[in-house]
């Protein structure tokens, strides 16, 4: 079956469309294929010769083992005056092994979070399942979830899973905030739009959130969408951090959902033509706003305290 998919246009000088999906991807359907990458993975320098990587795999026939080699050279390995070597296709397909992006699964019980929601104080807990992180408050509806593969949490202790959700999150907006898509590097395009204009309004959505500014970060290449409350898209903003560090927070130390805009006394529309946003973050007494456009980008500072 053929699936349609929307490709890069690869117009520009020196980038040409080589080969379809179906093919590239079919090269990995025999196993020994997907022990060669791996092998090359683990080898010294990442590159190791005909025989050494033959024995690696554990492959007797070396014509066979040629084959299989054949199938994945160009694309995912790459032959040099050493040996072999992977290409980068090949470290991403890897590295999405390692991740557990095709090959783990699981959940893990419910852990309550010791930072109160920001919308009504009552406590959150951190859900995992389904490959998805679902922070959920036990007294209002407001919910954040974020998909995180499986390989992330799994060399980490239960007590330190909600750090490194905390992480993930930031990474991910760090990543679609330089203009990159988080699943396949095509470019964004940043929208600051209510939260009823974007994936994550829900039929239960209490009014005093439908008028939320949201970024909206859509990608313009396999038409993703990624979506943050002003509080987390502005977080690494260099005046954000600065202001906090001045007022001895470092916010990498911080829950990432500590920031959180959940109401119009953090966020809110100022204008909606042409787009002005606010963003308060508060300091103890002292509070920074930032005021965005509809392309998030800052125009406008406001200092208290």
């Amino acid at each position: 079956m053929t699936v349609p998919l929307n490709l890069p246009d690869m117009s520009e000088p020196g980038l040409v469309e080589t080969a379809d999906p179906e093919t590239v991807f079919g090269a990995l359907s025999d196993g020994t294929r997907v022990d060669i990458l791996l092998a090359l993975w683990d080898a010294d320098d990442r590159s190791a010769t005909f025989s050494d990587l033959r024995e690696e795999v554990g492959m007797a026939d070396s014509g066979q083992f040629n084959y299989h080699l054949d199938k994945l050279r160009d694309r995912f390995v790459r032959q040099t005056d050493d040996g072999y070597t992977l290409t980068l296709a090949g470290e991403q397909i890897v590295g999405a092994i390692q991740v557990g992006a095709y090959t783990m699964e699981g959940s893990i019980e419910p852990i309550p979070l010791a930072a109160p929601c920001r919308a009504c104080g009552g406590e959150r807990t951190l859900y995992y399942e389904d490959e998805t992180v679902r922070i959920e408050c036990g007294d209002c509806p407001s919910t954040s979830t974020s998909g995180v593969p499986p390989g992330v949490f799994a060399d980490h202790e239960r007590s330190e899973i909600p750090a490194v959700a905390s992480r993930y999150f930031r990474t991910i907006l760090a990543h679609v905030g330089e203009g990159f898509c988080w699943h396949c590097e095509g470019p964004i395009t940043a929208t600051v739009v209510p939260v009823t204009e974007t994936r994550a309004a829900r039929d239960d959505l209490p009014t005093t959130f439908e008028e939320l500014p949201m970024a909206r970060y859509d990608c313009g290449r396999c038409g993703s969408e990624i979506t943050s409350d002003l509080g987390g898209a502005l977080l690494n903003h260099p005046i954000v951090v600065g202001f906090f560090y001045e007022h001895g927070i470092d916010v990498r130390e911080r829950p990432f959902w500590a920031f959180n805009a959940v109401g119009r006394e953090q966020s809110r529309f100022r204008e909606r033509d042409p787009v002005r946003a606010s963003m308060t973050y508060a300091a103890g007494d002292a509070t920074l706003t930032l005021v965005v456009d509809g392309t998030l980008d800052v125009v406008a500072v406001e200092r208290d305290g």
